[in-house]
């Protein structure tokens, strides 16, 4: 069995801690890309809804003046 000196186990200590501290700096910046993300995301789905209460009526106005206008336009049958 060998045994460790005192210098290795701090060596490894020390590389855990720089590691852990990695981890959560990584942690921490992912924390605050994926809160932008949520905010641009929000953001675009409030402009969305906006789009849509106004392009909803508007889309089905123009449906109906297209079925009013292809139906006038119809000719006769004739029979």
């Amino acid at each position: 069995m060998s045994s460790y000196r005192l210098q290795e186990v701090l060596e490894w200590v020390i590389a855990g801690l720089v590691v852990a501290l990695l981890a959560l700096i990584a942690f921490w910046l992912g924390g605050w890309l994926f809160l932008l993300l949520g905010k641009l995301l929000l953001a675009l789905s409030k402009l969305l809804g906006n789009l849509l209460y106004f392009l909803i009526p508007a889309l089905v106005v123009a449906g109906v003046v297209y079925l009013v206008v292809s139906w006038i336009q119809k000719e006769p049958k004739e029979g």
